[in-house]
């Protein structure tokens, strides 16, 4: 049942002075105005014929109404934006540390195998090539010189368990692509310097 509080009020239309009454009608705190001909009119309806008025506003109010719990969360367009941006690191053999969201350029330092243009083109060319060499020799150089995580952004490669068996899925980070790389364009040649 609806509580209504009918209130008569009287307002100045266009600036003239002749008062016309207006009906003011407070619901679940809505406050509505309506004029008084118009109110009388529509209680002037036969009840059954008010109700289905009613029930028709009412579906087309419900028709239009979107709750908040089925619109697009307001973070969704950054959080396909942030997949797609860990996809193609992924592709790349962009390390999780060289993302934009992560680390600042002016605090990025070379690690190996990354394909981020910091690595690529703001580098020395001496350091990169001693620091493969020493990833080469010596294989835990790359988890000596990246952070320790326990997430997978430092591995190799997607590694699960299905029915007590290990498989391995799409690669995640791969510290010799850059040896890989030359191995597979030309062949490498190496000195000894006495």
């Amino acid at each position: 049942m609806f509580v209504l509080y009918v209130f008569i009020l009287y307002n100045n239309m266009n600036n003239i002075n002749l008062k016309k009454d207006i009906i003011k009608i407070t619901y679940l705190t809505k406050d509505y105005e309506f004029e008084k001909e118009l109110y009388e009119n529509i209680l002037d309806l036969p009840t059954q014929l008010r109700h289905k008025i009613y029930i028709i506003c009412m579906r087309l109010y419900w028709r239009d109404y979107i709750p908040l719990t089925s619109k697009v969360p307001s973070w969704y367009k950054y959080s396909i934006h942030q997949e797609n941006l860990l996809f193609k690191a992924r592709v790349n053999n962009i390390h999780f540390l060289h993302l934009p969201c992560n680390t600042l350029n002016q605090y990025k330092k070379y690690i190996v195998g990354c394909q981020c243009y910091h690595c690529l083109y703001c580098v020395d060319e001496d350091e990169k090539i001693l620091k493969q060499a020493k990833n080469c020799i010596l294989p835990e150089y790359f988890n000596e010189i990246v952070p320790y995580t326990e997430s997978k952004w430092n591995d190799r490669e997607d590694i699960f368990m299905k029915d007590n068996t290990i498989h391995y899925g799409l690669p995640i980070f791969n510290p010799y692509y850059d040896i890989e790389d030359k191995i597979m364009n030309e062949t490498l040649q190496f000195t000894t310097y006495e």
